[in-house]
């Protein structure tokens, strides 16, 4: 019977604790699931970049619009992973209305554009932005692979604005 009582009460304390988790979560933030279809492109690329990758973007809550992913660097294949290689850069968010969302994006993979074949998974960390995306911050994971002539990368995670 004791035991009966701990298990009650330790159930009611997981309820009280996952209501109070979720009546903390942050107004400011929402979560983002959305897939973004791209490809390498050597034109209407800012300028110094003469090649990037750009396409467009289809997700929940209106986040719907252009995408534009800039290089920074290309690592070295780890010894023990020797098909896959680290890659970051930044990722440019631009919105039907204007506002922009600008990301960190690190990656590691082994997608072949020539053959078709293999995968990346990563994160982006949004770093701020403009419009209703001003101060903005949040995370998402992402997961990659090629389809004839363009990546298709679905991403998932919470971006948080620094208003309403």
């Amino acid at each position: 019977m004791r035991s009966l009582r701990i298990a009650a009460i330790a159930i009611a304390c997981a309820g009280v604790i996952a209501g109070t988790s979720l009546a903390n979560a942050s107004p400011r933030c929402e979560q983002v699931e959305a897939t973004i279809y791209d490809k390498v492109v050597d034109v209407g690329c800012p300028a110094p970049t003469q090649v990037c990758v750009a396409g467009f973007v289809r997700g929940d809550h209106g986040f719907d619009g252009t995408t534009v992913f800039i290089l920074g660097s290309r690592g070295e294949p780890p010894a023990t992973a020797p098909d896959q290689r680290p890659v970051t850069g930044t990722l440019t968010y631009t919105f039907e209305d204007g506002a922009m969302l600008t990301a960190l994006e690190t990656s590691i993979g082994n997608v072949n554009t020539t053959t078709g074949s293999g995968h990346a998974g990563g994160t982006q960390q949004f770093t701020g932005g403009t419009g209703r995306y001003e101060g903005a911050t949040g995370y998402a994971y992402l997961g990659q692979h090629w389809e004839v002539d363009h990546f298709v990368t679905e991403i998932k995670g919470e971006v948080c604005r620094s208003k309403r």
